[in-house]
């Protein structure tokens, strides 16, 4: 057994197999095409990597997705791995495949000096931690929107490209005081806002929405928000505000609910960071662990965190 890039033939088996998982109401079709132009992004290009272990004939034993984001971890930066899409196809469970593919990506990892792996469980946490891993809760929280007799006056505007470079300054700023916290630049940034936007033009007509606000002073971004809506209410994907008070962020809230004023508040649901205030225009409820359990192990001597209030993550990375 040995482990290779997963490329062409092979390739299109694992986007086969792992459509009926993983589709989110994506055809095919659209499923093919939405999980290939991410590797065609330039972070998705030297990011992101679908790794496969497969026997001496070749065939197919376990599959998963290998990312490589930058991240700063008290104080020291280095690099993270990101684990997704582990999958082992029906006929070949159940002996260890997954597993050995995990490990192997891990150990290579290691020695190229990463600091810590980190994936998010949708089946529990007992499998990940027989493989070291270990749960961390985040905070999953619905936000109340404290509505104002009209609109508040602020001008807030869709936001886009130029703008990215000054999302990552914000980011840079608001999660600092975190213990671990991604390194996000203008690249993954974009490549984050452009994996939901496809996500969302790749689906049913109506089905799926994602805006990308920000408020801005002299021509600058100083606050923003990116939203994603479906029939459920609207996500939250992440936000940030230059004011330590993210007062900005919560005039922007007001400003996009009073869009329809005659219509019910939307359910807004989170991912918040403990290290981002909460705006005075909004309040958290409904806080839950999220559904999706973060885990990590580490690769290096470092000290994991162990809960919410070490960790500085938005739900538009997860992956």
């Amino acid at each position: 057994m040995h482990i290779v890039a997963a490329e062409g033939a092979l390739l299109q088996q694992i986007i086969d197999l792992t459509c009926p998982v993983w589709h989110e109401g994506l055809t095919p079709a659209a499923y093919a095409q939405w999980n290939a132009a991410q590797l065609r992004l330039p972070w998705g290009r030297t990011r992101l990597t679908r790794l496969a272990l497969v026997d001496d004939d070749g065939a197919l034993l376990a599959s998963l997705k290998r990312y490589r984001y930058d991240v700063r971890i008290d104080g020291r930066d280095g690099t993270m791995c990101g684990i997704g899409a582990v999958f082992t196809p029906p006929a070949r469970r159940g002996r260890g495949h997954a597993s050995a593919l995990i490990q192997g990506v891990l150990d290579d990892e290691r020695r190229a000096g990463a600091l810590l792996a980190v994936l998010f469980s949708e089946i529990g946490t007992a499998y990940y931690e027989r493989l070291g891993f270990t749960a961390v809760p985040l905070d999953e929280v619905t936000l109340n929107v404290k509505r104002k007799d009209g609109s508040p006056a602020m001008l807030v505007r869709a936001g886009g490209e130029a703008d990215i470079p000054a999302l990552a300054g914000l980011h840079a700023v608001r999660s600092a005081s975190a213990r671990i916290a991604l390194r996000r630049d203008a690249s993954m940034i974009a490549f984050a806002l452009a994996k939901k936007r496809m996500f969302a033009g790749l689906s049913a007509p109506g089905h799926r929405q994602l805006e990308f606000f920000v408020a801005e002073e002299g021509a600058s971004a100083v606050a923003y928000v990116v939203l994603s809506q479906n029939q459920h209410g609207w996500t939250l994907e992440e936000a940030g505000d230059r004011d330590p008070a993210a007062a900005r962020l919560g005039g922007m809230l007001q400003v996009l609910v009073a869009r329809e004023p005659s219509k019910p508040l939307p359910i807004i649901r989170t991912w918040w960071p403990r290290a981002f205030a909460v705006p005075p225009q909004i309040e958290l409820a409904g806080r839950t662990d999220a559904r999706d359990v973060m885990m990590v192990r580490a690769l290096a001597d470092i000290d994991l965190p162990t809960g919410p209030d070490d960790v500085f993550y938005w739900r538009s990375d997860y992956f």
